[in-house]
């Protein structure tokens, strides 16, 4: 990937040039701070954690959590900096977690992950974070919404070009909220909210049945 090796030809200010990167299509503050707004969770899992830059602002909102990543790709967590004793990274697929460690989190969390994965393999991963919450647990769910902009057409370009990844393919709001719902059910969308700094980037909080309403 173009991007990854001009991040780490900047060695000890790759960590500084990847945060203002990203800054410019999503403020992680931003979203970590929605997520201490609709979710109070002690068990977190995050399915595409990356190289860990949402996970180190969630651990350090949620002190009494336990946090796990996994991804697919080699070096997840390679750019987390926070505290180690709460927290683990695994390269193993959201289906194989929940298959072994079903209703073993009261948090999942997804984050500009789908539309880097094929169209036919997302329902699998939102089954895979049904099984994988506890009753009454809650998915955060945040994607990229396909729309004619200028800002989508520097994310674009940002994906498929500077991130190499060429079958990057995003969806409509009600794409989204379909998705949801054929896992989920209709009516499991407790509430939506964009994250700073573009509209585009939108949020669902969708609960579980059961436990405290």
């Amino acid at each position: 990937m173009i991007g990854r090796t001009i991040r780490r030809a900047l060695g000890p200010y790759e960590r500084q040039a990847s945060e203002l990167y990203r800054r410019m299509f999503i403020d992680l503050e931003d979203m970590s701070a929605l997520v201490r707004d609709w979710a109070r969770p002690a068990r977190i899992i995050e399915i595409g954690c990356g190289e860990g830059a949402l996970a180190e602002r969630l651990v350090r909102d949620f002190p009494a959590a336990r946090y796990t990543g996994i991804d697919i790709i080699p070096h997840l967590g390679r750019m987390y900096a926070g505290p180690a004793d709460r927290v683990q990274f695994r390269q193993v697929t959201a289906d194989d977690m929940a298959r072994d460690h079903p209703f073993a989190f009261d948090l999942v969390v997804i984050n500009d992950v789908l539309h880097h994965v094929p169209p036919d393999l997302r329902p699998g991963i939102l089954a895979a974070s049904r099984t994988l919450l506890a009753p009454g647990g809650s998915l955060i769910l945040k994607d990229w919404v396909r729309r004619p902009t200028p800002i989508h057409a520097a994310v674009y370009i940002a994906d498929a070009v500077i991130g190499g990844d060429r079958g990057v393919a995003y969806m409509t709001a009600n794409e989204q909220r379909r998705l949801i719902a054929d896992s989920f059910g209709d009516g499991a969308v407790l509430m939506e909210r964009s994250v700073r700094p573009w509209r585009q980037n939108l949020a669902f909080h969708v609960r579980v049945p059961g436990g405290e309403s």
